[in-house]
């Protein structure tokens, strides 16, 4: 209800002539030792990309995963949302992972997730995005929140604190996380957990 009448107020400010931004959904994780962790849905396309990226900025995100396949970003508009982060000085990842699916390997979303740690070590703020901010974006948030020592059950719990929403999108892609944790354990690459 809320977006609602944000939406409404907007467009009645802009037809008397005032330019608003719209802000971006960005829902902040509750992650440990103050690291800023996001997941959100997809940007806005079209007409409202570059304001949806520049609230992105304003959100003070350095850092933009978008788990979107390249037939999703064409069929969203989104083609230009890589060069519009460049331009404001966001690092942009893609990491395609099919709707409602998992990674095709543990080994490419362990380095996805080292990766972000690393990033959230050197202060940087993340974000992830899918289409809509529940499925994939939680999967990989869930992988980062493992690798800094948090049980699996937690980081889903704490994502889906954040989002509003009960998260995964589905029971395998909450399996592939218990199967990702294991992997990560006896490769030695998990903090020893911190929250039960």
């Amino acid at each position: 209800m809320q977006a609602q009448v944000s939406l409404v107020n907007q467009l009645f400010l802009c037809r008397r002539g005032f330019t608003a931004r719209m802000r971006p959904e960005v829902y902040w994780i509750d992650v440990p030792a103050g690291a800023r962790l996001a997941v959100m849905p997809r940007p806005r396309a079209g007409d409202w990309l570059d304001d949806e990226i520049a609230g992105w900025q304003a959100e003070g995100i350095d850092v933009i995963v978008s788990l979107l396949e390249a037939g999703e970003v064409r069929e969203l508009d989104l083609q230009r949302e890589a060069s519009l982060c460049h331009d404001l000085e966001m690092e942009f990842i893609p990491f395609p992972i099919p709707d409602r699916g998992v990674p095709a390997t543990t080994r490419e979303a362990t380095a996805l997730a080292e990766a972000i740690v690393t990033r959230l070590n050197e202060g940087k703020a993340v974000a992830l995005h899918c289409r809509a901010g529940i499925g994939r974006s939680s999967l990989i948030a869930a992988c980062v929140l493992v690798l800094l020592g948090m049980a699996p059950g937690t980081a889903f719990d704490l994502i889906g604190k954040a989002r509003g929403f009960k998260v995964p999108d589905t029971e395998g892609q909450r399996d592939w996380v218990e199967g990702f944790r294991d992997a990560a354990t006896t490769s030695g690459i998990v903090r020893p957990e911190t929250r039960p």
